[in-house]
This record gives structure tokens, sequence and C-alpha cells, in this order.
């Protein structure tokens, strides 16, 4: 019970750990230090802050503590080496973790922002598992420091950083913000901002936080059908975040911004693929700067859909370059390892 009374260093900015390290009695650029030894050396003991005197480390460790995340399982594909973690947290909830690799060296990290997701997409594994709570800043930013330290002893660093993994980021955009500020702080991993992307289902009110705060990241929208009677049912939050109002919006966010946005389309056979719904994902993309993502359906158990047929795939797909959208069909990675998240999270919690 004492050990959670403690203050979880984690969870605070350079600027917050200036504070603390002077509330107790050090002069405040220890604090840079410490964000240095937590952030780009990623230590795991307060012991071996060397910086820090004897005593410093002594009374710090009776005040505070470095989280760490046990690893529960972890499975890599055999045919592209994405490697699939699954994260036991401090509370014994669990989260999913993708590391994907690319033929020119980047090393992508999707991670997650929630306990399951409240979002409930009619063809999503982690939805089915419901809604636990919200990650806090040191669950989102320690999925990418457990990782980073296993894959730097074979020379590599993660360069981008996806949130879509488990949630729905902007859902917790409280702490998935002050996650992005440590993460691309310059004192500690360093990523790039143009090197991240979150990936939203299209909460307009997140969207418009994300304006108003000037949260310099790319954006990727889970879109999945353009039309709204058909989108109500397989994203839920439609009704709530209707088509008109997330295109008013992501008009906006480009204006602003300049940059280019990604629509995330799941390839549903009989559900989105006909004639009608490709003409409708053209109207919708057709004013933005884009490029529409096509994803091949992972098969969910119990979600009762199942990828289309290659005929009706060349047929969608010869609409949407005809009418001019830039699309591509995502290179599908780790399928042989449960690639969709949320499966392997929910074996565990069935067993």
């Amino acid at each position: 019970m004492e050990e959670l009374a403690k203050i979880n260093l984690l969870n605070l900015t350079q600027a917050e750990l200036e504070l603390l390290v002077e509330s107790m009695g050090m002069k405040s650029y220890y604090g840079k230090s410490l964000f240095n030894w937590l952030h780009k050396k990623i230590v795991r003991n307060i012991r071996d802050i060397t910086d820090l005197s004897k005593k410093d480390r002594e009374m710090l460790e009776t005040k505070s503590y470095i989280p760490f995340l046990n690893l529960l399982d972890l499975k890599t594909s055999k045919i592209d080496g994405t490697e699939k973690f699954l994260f036991q947290l401090e509370d014994k909830n669990s989260v999913e973790t993708v590391l994907l690799r690319h033929s020119d060296r980047r090393v992508t990290l999707c991670v997650s922002s929630q306990v399951g997701c409240p979002v409930g997409c009619a063809f999503c594994a982690t939805g089915k598992a419901g809604f636990v709570r919200n990650l806090n800043v040191n669950e989102i930013i320690n999925q990418a420091y457990t990782v980073e330290r296993r894959i730097i002893k074979n020379h590599e660093n993660i360069s981008n950083i996806v949130f879509m993994g488990m949630g729905e980021p902007l859902l917790n955009l409280d702490n998935v913000r002050k996650a992005l500020e440590i993460l691309t702080h310059e004192n500690g991993l360093y990523i790039s901002r143009r090197k991240i992307t979150i990936s939203t289902c299209g909460i307009v009110a997140g969207i418009e936080k994300i304006l108003l705060e000037r949260l310099p990241i790319e954006l990727a929208i889970s879109l999945h059908s353009a039309i709204d009677e058909k989108r109500d049912t397989l994203v839920p939050v439609n009704k709530q975040n209707k088509l008109e109002d997330l295109y008013a919006v992501l008009q906006e966010y480009q204006r602003q911004t300049k940059r280019r946005l990604s629509f995330e389309y799941i390839l549903l056979g009989g559900v989105n693929i006909t004639e009608k719904d490709a003409n409708a994902l053209a109207d919708f993309v057709k004013d933005f700067d884009h490029v529409v993502n096509l994803i091949q359906y992972n098969p969910v158990e119990g979600a009762g859909f199942k990828a289309p047929t290659p005929k009706k795939l060349e047929k969608f797909l010869h609409v949407l370059k005809i009418r001019g959208v830039n699309v591509t069909i995502r290179q599908e990675k780790g399928r042989d390892i449960n690639g969709a998240c949320g499966q392997l999270r929910g074996r565990q919690v069935v067993s």
C-alpha cells in the first residue's frame, strides 16, 4: 500500500520534475538531469542515477518510483518480423503494443491509449472486450520505452509512433498530449512530431481541441464507410459525430495545418465495398489532400465479417482510381500472429 502512495516519476514532464526535486531540497537543474535519465537513458532503478548523490537518491527512492510493464506474452511473425507485445499494467489490466519493421529500416511502434475501447466498432476485437479505463501518461510512454530497451540491443531505434493500438486516443487526449510532450522532448527519446500519427474514428470535439492547442501531429481517420447510415452501424460514434460535421472539422484542420490526411478503410465483404460505397468514399475525400489506405479485414472471432473476394476488391479499387482517389492497399503485417488489435489481450482475458 505504501508503494502506491509514491510519486510515479514517468508521469512528470521536465518542468514538473524540476519542481519535485526543488521540493526535496535539491537544485532545480537536477530535474533536467533526472528527466534525461528517465526518458533518454531509460533507467529503471533510481539507484542507477549517478548524477545524484547517494543521499539524494535514497531520498528520491523513499518518495517516488519508476514503473515498468510486465511482459505477459510476445508473438513474432515468421513472415515479416512484426512483434506483438501483451503488457501487464500495475493494476493487472493489460494492453497490446505492436512493433512494425519496414524495408527502408524504419521502425514503427503502434501504441495503445486505453484499456479496451468505448467506441465499439462492429468489426473490432478490442471493442468486443469492452472498455476499462484510460491509460496514464507513464503507461503510454512505457510501451515505447520497454520496446526501445529491447531493440536497441540490435542497433535499432523507434523512428515512428502511431496511436493505432487499443482505444480511441482523442477520448484520452489530456494524457496523450502529455505523453507526446515527453516523447518528443529533445532531452528524451526526441521522436520527431512529424513522425507521430494519431488515429481516430472521428471524434469531432477532439479534433477541434487539437486545432485549438495546435498539436503538431499527423492525423489518420478510421472511416470505414462514407455513408452515414452504414457508418452508424460499423462505427457507432458516428451517431454523435456525423460525416457532415467530421468533414467540416477536417477541412479546417487541413486549412490550418497544410498536412495530408490519411483515411483508413477496412474492407468488409458484402458490407462496404459496393460501387455506391466507392463513390461515396470518393465524394468524401476528393476535396482533401489525402491518401486512402485500404485494409484487408483480419478476421475476429464472433464478429461475423469476412474479407471481400479479389474480384470485388478489384472493382472497388477500380472505381476509386477512376474517381481520382489517391489510394493504396496497406501491406498486411503480422497476420500469422493475430495482427488485429485486441486479439492477444482477448485470449488472455477469456482464459
